[in-house]
């Protein structure tokens, strides 16, 4: 079946919604912007865990608000939280005031969170591309990570020429502003909303209704809970490169008349750039590992490779090039992996809940963040980055081996 230009013209928007989404500027620099405010690791855990407290409360109810009211709507919505937050966080200097732009940012990840893929199910179904839901998925997000990868290249020019950290977060709001105009020129069919009078009671029905559909399919609970703790752990880890690299003394100094903070933060984006360019061609063609094996079979391979890796990087972790090759190993099993869990829930969902589940499974993740996220702080804290990713991999390949010995057992 050919595609009509108009098709084509969509999924290359949809494809551009995730590189302006991933035009963070300050991403690559976050935690070292927040470690100069004298943040310290277990209060960054904890600003993660607010985060994601704020997602996990709002999470569904705003995937019902998608599925009732419209997703375009909310996904408006959402970038403005955005764009709040980044305002907050550019002007703050205190760990009350973070606390706040991530109670905003909190809210812009709940109400943005499941309702854009969502939005490409549901074009998909429109068009008869139903099949099609790994390869389109995995497509627009490498669109993101291209995004993610461009925003960190243009990073280490704006770390050599801004004379503070914090204009990172001004500049991160223009390609948020893009994305805002982007969205209000998709199709109102994609709005897809089943009511246009808000009401309290039609909403608590509307959220009862979807833990109820949840809770009573035990395939779809047991697919959200692979899919929400993998991904919890990822969000966790993937931000520590960035003070392990502040705790491994630089013997390399490439640029000169740049102190060694400074090469770090150009080290830092230099990295995240290579990561985000592998993790694009990764997720591009993520799909023709079907050809190969099934869904189940290569989403639990990523898990137990993630787990190993996580243990080489904890063994290793004062040798910047295996933390480097380690990082890139994470980034590109996730996204491998996650397409794949993309379509195993939408398979399954019920098309007319597709955004409230998915909402739930990004709820589900924040509850392993808010609860693990302040402990892995605490621990390297305490003892090292190398304690807490060699406990992570270990745990996960014990999880792995757990759960093959019970599949074994039954059978």
């Amino acid at each position: 079946m050919e595609y009509s230009p108009s098709y084509k013209r969509q999924i290359t928007k949809f494809g551009f919604y995730g590189f302006f989404k991933n035009l963070r500027f300050f991403d690559p620099v976050l935690l070292i912007y927040l470690a100069s405010n004298q943040i310290s690791t277990f209060q960054i855990g904890l600003l993660y865990s607010i985060r994601e407290l704020i997602i996990y409360v709002f999470e569904v109810p705003s995937g019902v608000f998608a599925d009732r009211y419209g997703k375009k709507t909310e996904l408006i919505l959402c970038f403005i939280f955005y764009i709040i937050s980044f305002f907050i966080f550019a002007i703050g200097t205190t760990f009350g005031v973070f606390i706040i732009a991530m109670i905003l940012f909190g809210l812009g990840e709940a109400f943005r969170s499941g309702t854009h893929k969502a939005m490409i199910l549901l074009y998909l179904d429109q068009h008869n591309r139903s099949d099609e839901k790994s390869k389109t998925y995995g497509k627009t997000r490498s669109f993101s990570m291209i995004g993610s990868m461009i925003s960190s290249l243009f990073t280490i020019y704006l770390v050599i020429a801004i004379p503070e950290l914090k204009f990172l977060f001004f500049l991160a709001i223009i390609p948020y502003l893009m994305d805002i105009l982007l969205i209000l020129s998709y199709p109102n069919e994609l709005n897809d909303k089943r009511s246009d009078t808000f009401t309290m009671r039609e909403f608590a029905y509307e959220t009862k209704e979807t833990l109820r559909y949840v809770m009573h399919d035990k395939p779809m609970r047991r697919i959200l809970l692979r899919s929400s703790s993998y991904m919890a752990g990822f969000k966790i880890l993937k931000d520590f490169i960035q003070l392990i690299l502040v705790s491994i003394p630089l013997t390399i100094l490439l640029f000169e008349g740049f102190s060694a903070a400074e090469h770090v933060e150009i080290y830092a984006a230099i990295m995240y750039a290579i990561i985000f360019f592998i993790s694009a061609i990764s997720s591009r063609y993520a799909y023709l590992l079907l050809r190969f094996s099934n869904h189940d079979f290569l989403t639990n391979l990523m898990w137990i490779l993630s787990g190993v890796v996580s243990i080489m990087i904890g063994l290793f972790v004062a040798n910047i090039l295996v933390v480097f090759i380690g990082f890139i190993l994470l980034y590109v099993l996730l996204n491998i992996r996650k397409p794949l869990m993309v379509e195993i829930i939408g398979d399954h969902a019920d098309p007319a809940r597709r955004a409230s589940v998915l909402s739930i499974d990004s709820q589900l993740t924040s509850i392993f963040i808010i609860v693990f996220a302040p402990i892995l702080g605490y621990l390297s804290d305490q003892f090292s980055f190398g304690v807490t990713f060699l406990l992570v991999g270990i745990v996960m390949v014990s999880i792995y081996l757990f759960s093959q010995f019970q599949r074994t057992s039954r059978v």
